[in-house]
């Protein structure tokens, strides 16, 4: 799940005691939201000074809610310089015009919060507003404001929206910088520890987002493993006869989450995922496509799945088995691999092989259809993986076939869904033929996916192994 503050964060406030930590950043990069959600950690020792010289408390308030039952009114002190009166009750307020009365203001904070067992931690948001109004340079004040902490023995975190290296990199202890990217016209953040004394850097990037307000960074993609995976069946989200996945001519996608998101997939489509960065391929066995995959399978539905390159169709089976029981796989899936030995032994009976002519592959794909429509009277999911097809067919191969059992899908309202990886070739093809069109990346483990055909945010994507069954679970981005 996405979590809170970064430990290396952490055990630098923790080991070194006064300590002065500069947090940089853009305009909306993050900054005021992490600062608060580092405060609300502190206040449960009643030990964290927010000092707002930007926004009034109310305002505070107004933009995030959840302050005010995690972080006691007395924690924040209100610096701002407005002239106009203000709007709500303010318990610590200080009103200055010089450096002098400024400091005197934050020291006298720093003492009525301070107890036996523990010594505030301040925050100061931020250092251009107080410089600005006193009329100094950022760099004098900041030297000032740390004279002072480390005169009081207490640790400072100072935000600035200066983004340059300046001189505030040398004398802070840690320097952290918060940026706001787009990839792909779609928001992106990132935070990077620059430098943090005494502290060893295990991570100097974090990916995170401020969805409802709060800082959450996330944690890298855990695959499922099977070696310790004790599944315990979920009942299906049902789309058949009678629902209104149904009526609305639509198969859920498997995920509530993800049908909240896209409405569910359209009968008669084809849907495209385009792996651009390192990204596990058992993410995408296990998760975008898996999860349609599983809810065919618990609503004996028949599935037909080409392996992505690199991974066997044994894995395929044991993985679909743990997560919703072995006969229900071998009744309802056909895995299909090219082979040049004409008499192979055929050990699985749910494990078909075909040779290298794209006539034959197509042939027995279509017969499998057929004999999944007739014994079952449903709808068919195929599940294709164009790496292993093209790196088996070739280019030209790969995009007949492709063409080929799209078409059909389509006529026949069942569901497809292809993935590609970097090294496939005909994804231009792929793309013009998706009805739904995703991309998802890695970096640095994370794994983050977003919709371009419908268009939607980014998203960071992860299973949660607290429940009995694995559940994907998405984050946006915002």
């Amino acid at each position: 799940m996405s979590q809170t503050i970064p430990p290396e964060i952490l055990r630098f406030s923790e080991n070194i005691g006064n300590f002065a930590l500069v947090i940089k950043g853009e305009p909306g990069s993050g900054k005021t939201i992490f600062s608060l959600q580092y405060i609300a950690e502190q206040s449960e020792k009643k030990s964290g000074i927010y000092f707002s010289t930007r926004v009034d408390i109310d305002s505070l308030y107004s933009q995030f809610p959840w302050i005010k039952e995690s972080i006691p009114p007395e924690n924040i002190v209100d610096a701002t310089q407005s002239i106009l009166p203000k709007k709500m009750e303010v318990p610590q307020f200080i009103k200055f015009s010089s450096l002098p009365e400024f400091l005197k203001g934050l020291y006298t904070a720093i003492e009525e919060k301070r107890t036996e067992k523990f010594s505030p931690i301040v925050v100061v948001d931020s250092i251009d507003a107080v410089a600005s109004s006193v009329g100094l340079p950022v760099e004098d004040v900041c030297a000032k404001i740390i004279d002072v902490a480390k005169g009081a023995e207490v640790g400072v975190i100072i935000i600035t929206e200066r983004t340059e290296r300046t001189a505030l990199d040398y004398i802070c202890d840690g320097v952290v910088t918060f940026k706001r990217k787009l990839i792909d016209e779609r928001l992106f953040r990132e935070l990077v520890i620059e430098k943090l004394r005494g502290v060893e850097i295990e991570n100097p990037i974090y990916y995170f987002t401020l969805h409802g307000g709060k800082f959450r960074y996330f944690d890298e993609f855990r695959p499922i493993e099977l070696t310790t995976f004790i599944h315990e069946p979920h009942p299906p989200v049902r789309d058949g006869k009678g629902t209104k996945f149904y009526e609305k001519n639509m198969f859920s996608t498997g995920s509530k989450i993800i049908d909240k998101i896209v409405g569910g997939y359209k009968r008669g489509s084809f849907v495209f995922l385009e792996v651009t960065g390192e990204v596990p391929p058992e993410f995408i066995v296990e998760n975008i496509a898996g999860v349609p995959v599983e809810n065919f399978l618990m609503q004996d539905r028949g599935v037909i799945i080409v392996p992505c390159k690199g991974l066997s169709p044994l894995y395929f089976f044991e993985f679909y088995a743990a997560l919703v029981g072995r006969e229900k796989v071998q009744k309802n899936c056909k895995i299909i691999i090219p082979s040049e030995d004409k008499d192979v032994e055929k050990r699985f009976p749910w494990l078909v092989y075909t040779s290298y002519r794209v006539d034959h592959f197509v042939n027995t794909v279509n017969s499998i259809i057929n004999e999944f429509k007739r014994e079952k009277e449903d709808n068919v999911l195929l599940f294709l993986c164009f790496d292993k097809i093209e790196s088996d067919f070739g280019s030209r191969g790969a995009e007949k076939i492709a063409m080929k059992i799209i078409s059909r899908v389509k006529f026949e309202k069942d569901l497809c869904i292809g993935t590609a990886f970097p090294s496939t070739k005909i994804d231009v093809k792929l793309r013009e033929a998706a009805d739904y069109f995703f991309k998802t990346f890695g970096k640095k483990g994370r794994v983050f996916i977003y919709g371009v055909s419908p268009p939607t945010v980014i998203y960071n994507a992860n299973i949660d192994f607290s429940r009995p069954h694995p559940t994907l679970y998405f984050t946006p981005i915002t």
